[in-house]
């Protein structure tokens, strides 16, 4: 085994693990009360809530994931991080003052008083699916399989191949892209992913040379599109392919996870969560940081501005850029500026794992610095992982290195880290797998807290006290790590290529248009009713998995709206549309069932937020800044303006609108300015504005 780990980079890595584990059983070691156990006792601090929010968010796949994807698309990306500054300003002024007024454990729990138990349910059951199985799972996956790369070392890589066809469609050769490297047997050709017996590989010096046609073609493979690649020759396990992850090692490194990470979430709870979670925040940082940094050291990159300036250049390809085509199969600007806000607004305002950290601050004041200075970390991301990869697009073409996209971040460990030593792969490791932790333990503690008292108190034990709701917490968060353990083992291929991060964020846009219509009508529109919540819940659902059949459908033969939106339809764009819907849906059946008058009183003017003033000013101000930014696009579009020029107008208007609110707030209160969270949200809100134009 070639393990990219030294022996003081293994005391590095597994020293870390067990120190977190440490820590999160001391700390958590006198939860006496359900309240500390599911709440750290309302009693974190700003940077507890920060580090703890970071934490649950980022995983491996915003460094493994993301750099990959910055190597092979560009910054678009980063679209994920800088627009989730508008959920996290959702939530720190309009979803949080609304959960902490009415002191509720889960937002299931706020769903019930506002509308009734149907709704409650409905958002408990698709919460616990959202964090076990899209969550939970890949998160095992992408830690377990980086565990392996990084034990394991370079192993090599897979040959690439294609199908040569005459004009008549028959089948003529099999032409070698790439032989890969590091093979120790002949490995078996696939066609249409089949075992056949009539193509047989030949190697040379580890790498496929060719591939021969031994037989002649069954008629069944003639004329049919054919896809060709190779399985096995592993140079120490023929079963496998060089590169791949030895499935006994995979499995080994889920059980290694989920008793780390189970160990300190059973006995700690939330309390070991954020304490954790701050740990791991700060390795994860130290560690991107320190690849971008040495990354952009390198002379052929020559730091940032350098590299700007080659990709604008003749020779560059042009990935620093943020917007791609409507129709784009991944990332249209159309859905980055619709759906995507759709699944901010979820995740990061009506997400249980996300606003249970807030929820456990000391005070508002806390939880919603703590909710900017997550946000300030998050704006890092694309720097430090998408940017590297791209910076690594050039380093590898001037080396003359073919690297897959996601070989990227262990070709950089190998090729600028690794020779470096002072055990730095060993702390890289740690902080990547730290914020594999960090996300797994937030999921396992929130569905956790739902299932205990959404499930077992409300309707099973009523009565039960402490001790009782603690041990039931802990018997479900044992199920749900048993439970994503065997789906991942059993349904995950250690070996996949897909990408994580765009994967588990479509799975979620299924699920949660309608959750998010809920939410916001409910503190809105007095007038919501309960079969109207609980029929935008249900609708969003069923809109999300119909709207793209019956897109596909309409497009097909369609010229001008393939040219638009594509021939399969962005999830981005689906959950957009589907939250529409939904939208429409709630009113409609609000406005025909009976209102609770009560009930009606849980909005943000009911519960004396804000007043209908308050409201009105910011819709206006909203509606007059989207116009602002929408000209100064427009105006960069036509090149009348350059993206630098729109980049400081418009976020010097962002930050103006902010600093007036929280002067007049500071002046209210006899504080400094400074001291006024606005003044902070407002750098945050202008820094997200300015790196959407800089980068147009």
């Amino acid at each position: 085994m070639n393990s990219l780990l030294s022996t003081t980079d293994l005391i590095i890595f597994f020293g870390s693990l067990l120190a977190v584990m440490g820590m999160g059983l001391w700390v958590g070691r006198k939860d006496d009360s359900s309240e500390d156990y599911f709440l750290a006792g309302r009693n974190t601090r700003w940077w507890g809530v920060a580090g703890s929010i970071f934490g649950s968010n980022v995983s491996a796949n915003h460094i493994v994931g993301m750099m990959g994807v910055g190597f092979a698309v560009g910054f678009a990306q980063s679209h994920f991080e800088i627009t989730a500054i508008a959920g996290l300003l959702m939530l720190c002024y309009f979803f949080l003052p609304v959960y902490r007024k009415l002191n509720v454990y889960t937002l299931s729990d706020y769903l019930s008083r506002r509308y009734d138990d149907r709704s409650r349910v409905s958002y408990a059951l698709i919460m616990v699916i959202i964090m076990v199985v899209i969550q939970m799972v890949p998160g095992f996956y992408i830690g377990s399989r980086s565990i392996n790369i990084l034990l394991q070392g370079d192993t090599g890589r897979k040959a690439v191949a294609e199908t040569v066809v005459t004009e008549d469609g028959n089948l003529s050769e099999i032409k070698i892209l790439h032989g890969g490297d590091q093979y120790g047997s002949v490995p078996q050709v696939l066609v249409n992913n089949k075992k056949v017996d009539f193509i047989e590989a030949s190697l040379i010096n580890g790498q496929v040379e060719k591939v021969n046609l031994t037989a002649p073609v069954p008629q069944a493979y003639l004329n049919a599109p054919l896809t060709v690649s190779f399985s096995g020759g592993n140079l120490n396990n023929p079963e496998i392919s060089p590169g791949d992850v030895e499935p006994f090692n995979y499995k080994l490194g889920i059980l290694i996870m989920a008793v780390v990470t189970g160990a300190y979430v059973i006995i700690g709870g939330l309390k070991a969560v954020i304490i954790t979670d701050v740990i791991q925040s700060v390795l994860l940082l130290m560690a991107g940081l320190l690849v971008a940094f040495i990354t952009f050291s390198q002379p052929e990159i020559g730091g940032w501005t350098s590299l700007m300036e080659r990709d604008l250049g003749s020779e560059g390809v042009e990935r620093f850029h943020l917007y791609n085509s409507s129709n784009h199969p991944a990332l249209p600007w159309t859905g980055v500026l619709s759906g995507l806000m759709v699944l901010h607004f979820y995740y990061w305002g009506t997400n249980q794992f996300i606003v249970q950290r807030a929820l456990s601050a000391t005070t508002d004041k806390e939880a919603k610095m703590g909710i900017i200075a997550a946000g300030f970390f998050k704006l890092l991301i694309p720097f430090f992982s998408i940017g590297t990869g791209i910076a690594a697009y050039y380093l590898f073409k001037d080396r003359n290195l073919e690297v897959a996209q996601d070989a990227v971040f262990i070709k950089l460990l190998t090729e600028l880290i690794s020779p470096l030593g002072f055990g730095l792969v060993g702390l890289i490791a740690a902080g990547m797998i730290g914020a594999i932790l960090s996300s797994l333990d937030s999921m396992m503690n929130s569905a956790a807290t739902i299932m205990t008292f959404d499930l077992y108190k409300k309707y099973i034990n009523p009565e039960a006290d402490d001790r009782k709701l603690i041990s039931v917490g802990r018997i479900w968060i044992i199920v749900f790590i048993v439970l994503a353990g065997f789906i991942t083992i059993y349904t995950m291929d250690p070996n996949s290529k897909d990408s994580f991060f765009l994967h588990v964020a479509k799975h979620q846009g299924n699920l949660i248009a309608g959750v998010v219509v809920a939410f916001f009508l409910g503190m809105c529109w007095k007038r919501a009713t309960a079969s109207g919540g609980v029929a935008a819940i249900l609708a969003g659902v069923l809109f999300s998995y119909s709207i793209p059949v019956f897109y596909g459908n309409l497009a097909e033969g369609n010229q001008f709206l393939i040219d638009l939106f594509g021939e399969r339809l962005n999830f981005m764009h689906g959950a957009f549309v589907s939250a529409l819907l939904s939208a429409v849906v709630h009113v409609v059946i609000s406005l025909k069932t009976q209102r609770d008058e009560e009930k009606g009183k849980l909005t943000w003017t009911g519960l004396e937020i804000f007043s209908t003033k308050e409201l009105s000013v910011f819709v206006k101000t909203l509606l007059f800044s989207l116009a602002i930014y929408a000209t100064l696009a427009t105006l960069v579009v036509m090149q009348t303006l350059t993206p630098v020029n729109a980049a400081w107008i418009g976020s010097l208007w962002t930050f103006g609108c902010f600093f007036l609110s929280a002067y007049s707030k500071a002046k209210t209160s006899g504080i400094s300015v400074f001291a006024e969270d606005r003044f902070w949200a407002g750098g945050l809100a202008g820094s997200a504005i300015f790196m959407l134009f800089f980068f147009f």
